[in-house]
This record gives C-alpha cells, sequence and structure tokens, in this order.
C-alpha cells in the first residue's frame, strides 16, 4: 500500500491536464478521502515528483491554492488541496509554520463594524484563523451575577475548513478573564458566520454598567447569498442592554476569519469593571 504522509485512500480517479505551477505541469484529481474515518471528496492539484521539503516550499510560494498537502512516499508526487482542513506537518521540513499558523494581517477583504459598540477600552491585536479556515461556529465567557457586573470577557470563533469541517483551531483576540464559558452555537453544515449583531448596555455613571453583553451571528454558504440563518447560544440575549443593527455581511465567496475586540483593563478594587466593549470581524475570501 502506498505511503502517504497525511494519509489518503483512492476509491475513484479523473484526471485532466491544468496549467503550470512555477516550473511543474500540472494536474487535476477528482478523488474521494477517506481521513479519520470520515469520507469527503477532494479537488487535489497534483503537481508531480519531487522531495517532501520541495513539496512543503511550493505549498507556500502557491498559498492561493495550497491548504493542505498529500505526499506520496512510494512515487514521491506532491499533491495540493486548497479545501481541506490546514496542516503543519511539514513544519519540522524547513522552519516553523510552514503552512501558516495564522493569515498575515493583510489576508482580509472587508472589516464588519456595529455602531453600538462600548466606550471604554482599547483595541487588542486581530487574531486569524489559519490560512483557508473560516468560522463555522462560537462560544462566549460570560461573568454571572456579582457585585461589579461585566458580563461578556471573551468571543471566541470556531474555525473550519470550506467543508465546514472542524479543524480545531480557534481565535478570541483580547479578552478578561471573569466569568464562565457558554456551549457552542455551529452553523448549519456547509455555512459559515457571515454578520453580526451585539447587544450592549449604554454607560450610565450613576450605575454598575457591562459593556458589551452578548453577540448573535448569521450564517451563509460561501459561495451565494441566497439563504442565511440567525446563529446564537441560547437563550440567545444577554440581561442588559439591546442588541444593535446587524453589521454588513462579508461579500460572496468570503466569511468571517478573524477579530480584533475592544477591552477595558481592570479597574481595581472600587471601581467599574466592563470587560469586552466592542468587536470587529474580518472577511476573508
Amino acid at each position: 500500500m502506498q505511503g502517504y504522509v497525511i494519509a489518503s485512500i483512492c476509491s475513484f480517479l479523473f484526471q485532466n491536464a491544468v496549467s503550470a505551477v512555477g516550473n511543474y505541469q500540472t494536474r487535476t484529481e477528482y478523488l474521494r478521502v477517506e481521513k479519520n474515518k470520515k469520507i469527503r471528496s477532494v479537488n487535489l492539484t497534483v503537481v508531480g515528483r519531487m522531495s517532501e521539503s520541495q513539496c512543503a516550499a511550493l505549498c507556500v510560494t502557491f498559498s492561493d491554492r495550497c491548504c493542505e498537502i498529500t505526499y506520496i512516499n512510494s512515487t514521491q508526487e506532491c499533491k495540493l488541496d486548497q479545501s481541506g482542513c490546514c496542516h503543519t506537518d511539514f513544519d519540522n521540513l524547513s522552519g516553523s509554520s510552514i503552512l501558516h499558523t495564522s493569515r498575515k494581517y493583510v489576508g482580509y477583504n472587508e472589516i464588519l463594524s456595529v455602531t453600538n459598540g462600548g466606550y471604554f477600552g482599547n483595541w487588542a491585536n486581530e487574531e486569524f484563523c489559519r490560512k483557508g479556515h473560516y468560522a463555522v461556529g462560537y462560544r462566549m465567557k460570560i461573568e454571572g451575577p456579582h457585585t461589579d457586573r461585566s458580563e461578556l470577557n471573551v468571543i471566541e470563533i470556531i474555525c473550519g475548513s470550506r467543508g465546514s469541517d472542524r479543524c480545531g483551531d480557534t481565535a478570541s483576540s483580547g479578552q478578561q478573564v471573569w466569568g464562565n464559558w457558554t456551549g457552542e452555537a455551529l452553523c448549519p453544515a456547509k455555512t459559515f458566520l457571515t454578520s453580526f449583531s451585539l447587544q450592549v448596555e449604554k454607560y450610565n455613571a450613576t450605575k454598575d454598567s457591562t459593556g458589551a453583553n452578548y453577540v448573535r451571528f448569521r450564517c451563509r454558504s460561501f459561495k451565494d447569498n441566497l439563504f442565511d440563518f440567525d446563529l446564537s447560544f441560547p437563550p440567545g440575549y444577554g440581561k442588559y442592554g439591546a442588541s444593535g443593527e446587524w453589521s454588513d455581511a462579508c461579500p460572496v465567496n468570503s466569511a468571517i476569519c478573524g477579530l480584533k475586540t475592544k477591552i477595558q483593563a481592570a479597574q481595581g478594587a472600587g471601581f467599574d469593571d466592563t470587560a469586552l466593549n466592542d468587536v470587529k470581524f474580518f472577511c476573508c475570501e
């Protein structure tokens, strides 16, 4: 049996010629792959014979076409797939993060925001799903009843492939430490987070304020905007404030892939903590 660096079992195969990648002539294979006991269809660009390190380097060079590598030891064939879960199996071949553990800052096509975000805090660094991954769901960290309520402290997006398979990575940006995690809210199969609405309590100097309380999303197919689905973790709202208008939606052929949050630092004894106040989400093609 052929040895695969990323195990694949072909049950049917069709191939045709495609354009050259660098100095290599390529072809496309349409096949079904058994991976982690799950069958899925994939479209692999077969680059040709080369070493593992050359295959990994080629994946980096043509990152717009490569998310996953299948390397067949027996034939030394390099195969690139842009639709599966991205892997880091080749990190040891030419340094760390050869398959890019995160997207570059410029790797998005739109920023989603809302107009009702809270006033306090500073914007944290943006965080992204791994290259080739998109948000298929989310969860929150919320502080329950407390003398100084802060409510929403963390938003974490759950990342998956274009086939909507979960890939194991998440992104959360800045966060505060209070509260407990909710369960996960996941989009219907083969849909992704594409817009959001934020519930925020307006600041009132005469009482304890909480900033942002809850976030909800809409899920949509990657390739069209014919249908969308509201997604929230039950009960779908927080205790304080009101939900604002929905953000714009990611353009067709893109979905949410990262976020940055506005977080107020701990204020100390006797001062009002509001934790997470606002958030922006990034769309990627």
